[in-house]
């Protein structure tokens, strides 16, 4: 087996194992060197050479993955302050984002705190968000924030996208906020650089997108010609994932290559007229060397994506080979190039755009023979769009599987709007805003015309996406599934790929055989364990959720969490993943405790795209919150009103089950939240919603229909629940709570707190554990905490 592809597999197999287990530090990389030295010693001996190697670079990506993550004694002070600290830093970079919005990567310089100058030592890139931004500052500027810098971390929920480690990716060591960019103030300016003068540069030119052109194309422009995507509204990104072309609008390999054609084009044109030049080099060799500048000035100029990086990166290899007159594969190039990137930043592997940029590129270059032979017998009028076809089938396929994973999106209208996109912004609208960028410093007028034409072009375009996805079936399916579920579609989709690359037919059926029987049996291996009655409580933030399973495979969910942010929807960013994950489909019944925004907010995007029996309320459908009845009555999903008082659940299978709702003259909707009591052999669970202490009173007095193993406690635990009230008369084993991490109300109350401790009842919460689950195995019951990708 060649060198490259056993370097890159050892590589990758080091760290996907990495999140889920890593090997100690010091006998890790005392093993590393042993191997790494036996592989030098036993070099002339190819098999044991190249498995000395492997071994070597498996343990050195796994070791390598915890050091990836900025950590020192310092950003751990400075987090745990707990408090806002008034912060003096140099800007790295300036992103513009939707909504008005901007973010600085900063370098922090020293920070006051208690009136207190303390100078940081060690190197520390801050993210700082702006809510209302400004576009007025440039790297280099040296500016002053008061605000409280975090350490990034996750919910702590199955399927969750791991925050972290992507802003690890980027060297980012913690994250701050401030309201507007009235409470950051310049210190000092920048000198001259590069950096700053190309950002000048794209302000200028993002200020003149701004002024000639309307609302509904400005972002669509500057995301083309600048790399701005992000100032995409959700809406408009969720039209373009939902047609499959989101990545026609991120800058990419696509736009390098065309750019590197155009440029090589203009470049032959010049130098075939010249006999001296045709006399010193064939064109093929030195002209690639020469669009190298402007590649970069282009890569640069868009944000340094890491989709531009890896084409920049391939551009750079071929023209370093083709001066050279070094023949290499491309795919032998592009597998280098790919264990080169994880070498230099191993976190990069969970990067999404640098799954995808890879991922796409091997699978247009496996169906090279297909695409590049196939239509060549066509007349030319539809060869190029049978090529267009071929090529845009081949990058869906390989992609396929990482959109889902990062997306859980599966876009049935990719294919035919790309045969339209693709021409049109590739071909039409990207040339035409380039040829704006470079017209500005000479005609502002010939500038605008360009840039108005490419917001035509562009807005056409997301209009017949919009059209497109408008039919059924054509409009995007949400796919939420477990890991091993995905691992069986890649699987799947590999015989596919191989199609061009495999000889005889005897070894393509034994490929498409092996491929099918481990898609099989990854995809029917069951999430969750049918046979046991479970309890899970997400870990949401401040909110509340969870997921009550029993033997007889009926699923129920209580509660949905929600934040206040209008832009973090805890529904299809945390629980959907989350349920997916855990191999959940569809509800026997969803419940509403209560409707406040913090139980009630995740539940829309769940009764939208899954399957739900009924839902459970203490209100009719006519007093619930108006987002909520629109969903219910939309998916006809059937409402229950639970009456004042216990209320049996005979279609439970798992248990005695009954809920509680307080009487009508209650005046907090806290205290009328529905209570489910699952009465078991063991003992029961109670779990108490928002209940304060005038529900909590109610509740004793209806009195509990058994005993108690675990109690959830009421309102997150708040002190003013009557939470000792329920322990004296229940004294159940152990207590659950939801509560947010640091949360401004403080939940769980300590005094609560320091009373379970004196009970010496323990106390499971999410904002220090994370998702927690609760399950029977046999007479006994056990607790698991999610951690580092599993149960444990």
């Amino acid at each position: 087996m060649p060198l490259i592809p056993v370097l890159f597999t050892a590589t990758l197999a080091g760290l996907l194992l990495a999140p889920f287990y890593t090997f100690p530090q010091t006998i890790g990389w005392l093993l590393t060197f042993a191997f790494l030295t036996m592989a030098f010693v036993g070099r002339n001996n190819p098999r044991l050479w190249l498995i000395f190697l492997f071994v070597g670079f498996f343990l050195c990506a796994n070791l390598r993955y915890p050091l990836q993550f900025p950590s020192s004694a310092e950003i751990d002070h400075i987090s745990g302050l707990h408090r806002k600290v008034a912060v003096t830093a140099e800007i790295i970079s300036v992103r513009q984002l939707a909504g008005g919005r901007s973010q600085f990567d900063l370098q922090m310089v020293h920070y006051v705190d208690k009136e207190k100058i303390i100078p940081v030592v060690e190197p520390v890139l801050l993210r700082l968000s702006l809510e209302e931004g400004d576009d007025s500052f440039l790297p280099g500027d040296r500016v002053q924030f008061c605000s409280r810098l975090r350490k990034p971390r996750q919910f702590g929920t199955p399927g969750e996208f791991h925050w972290p480690r992507y802003l690890a990716s980027q060297g980012v060591a913690m994250t701050a906020w401030v309201k507007n960019a009235d409470q950051v103030t310049f210190v000092t300016r920048g000198g001259a650089s590069p950096n700053r003068a190309i950002a000048r540069w794209k302000g200028l030119v993002a200020r003149k997108i701004t002024a000639v052109l309307p609302d509904t194309q400005v972002a669509l422009v500057r995301a083309l010609v600048l790399g701005e995507s992000r100032l995409l509204s959700a809406d408009t990104r969720k039209k373009l994932a939902c047609g499959g072309v989101s990545h026609l609008f991120a800058i990419s390999g696509l736009h390098l290559g065309l750019i590197g054609l155009l440029g090589y084009r203009l470049l032959l044109f010049g130098y075939r007229r010249s006999e001296t030049l045709l006399n010193f080099q064939p064109p093929q060799r030195l002209l690639p060397m020469l669009l190298l500048p402007l590649l970069l000035g282009y890569l640069l100029l868009t944000g340094d994506a890491v989709s531009t990086r890896r084409a920049f990166s391939l551009a750079a290899a071929g023209a370093v080979l083709l001066y050279w007159r070094h023949v290499v594969s491309p795919l032998r190039l592009l597998l280098s190039l790919a264990l080169l990137f994880l070498l230099v930043a191993p976190l990069s592997l969970w990067h999404p755009s640098w799954q995808l940029s890879f991922a796409g590129a091997t699978g247009i270059l496996l169906w090279r023979p297909i695409w590049q032979n196939s239509p060549a017998a066509l007349p030319w009028m539809i060869r190029g769009p049978v090529r267009l076809l071929l090529v845009t089938l081949s990058a869906t396929l390989s992609t396929l599987p990482l959109v889902l994973v990062n997306f859980h999106l599966l876009a049935t209208a990719g294919v035919l709007a790309n045969l339209l996109a693709v021409p049109v912004v590739a071909l039409c609208a990207l040339p035409v805003g380039l040829c704006g960028l470079l017209l500005l410093p000479l005609s502002s007028v010939l500038a605008e015309g360009a840039f108005r034409l490419c917001g035509l072009l562009l807005e056409t375009t997301l209009n017949f996406v919009s059209w497109l996805t408008s039919f059924p079936g054509f409009s995007g399916t949400y796919l939420f599934l477990s890991r091993w579920q995905y691992l069986a579609i890649g699987l799947c989709v590999v015989p596919i790929l191989l199609i061009g690359q495999v000889g005889s037919l005897r070894r393509q059926k034994t490929i498409i055989l092996s491929c099918l029987c481990l898609a099989g049996f990854c995809w029917f291996r069951p999430g969750v364990n049918p046979t046991q009655l479970s309890l899970t409580m997400f870990s949401v933030g401040q909110g509340e959720s969870m997921l009550l399973t029993n033997d007889q495979q009926q699923a129920m969910l209580i509660d949905g969490g929600g934040l206040y942010s209008k832009r973090f929807d805890v529904g299809e960013r945390l629980l959907a993943p989350a349920l997916g994950e855990l191999g959940i489909h569809e509800f026997f019944a969803v419940m509403l405790t209560h409707d406040h925004p913090d139980h009630r907010k995740g539940l829309l995007f769940i009764l939208e795209h899954f399957s739900v029996g009924e839902f459970w309320s203490g209100h009719p459908l006519e007093e619930l919150h108006p987002q909520l009845q629109s969903v219910l009555r939309e998916k006809a999903v059937p409402v229950r009103q639970f009456p004042p008082g216990w209320s049996l659940v005979s279609s439970w299978q798992g248990g005695k089950m009954q809920v509680f709702r307080g009487p009508d003259w209650l005046a907090e909707e806290n205290d009328v939240s529905l209570v489910l009591y699952l009465e078991e052999p063991t003992g029961g669970f109670l779990l108490t919603g928002d209940l304060e202490r005038q529900g909590v009173k109610q509740l004793i007095v209806a009195g509990v229909p058994g005993p108690v193993a675990f109690l959830k406690l009421p309102h997150h635990g708040s002190r003013h629940s009557g939470t000792e009230m329920l322990l004296d008369l229940l004294q159940p084993q152990a207590c659950l709570v939801s509560s947010g991490y640091r949360n401004r109300y403080r939940f769980p109350a300590q005094e609560l707190v320091d009373s379970l401790q004196e009970r010496n009842l323990p106390l499971y919460r999410t904002d220090r554990m994370g998702t927690i689950r609760v399950r029977r195995i046999a007479e006994n019951w056990q607790f698991e905490r999610w951690e580092k990708g599993l149960f444990r």
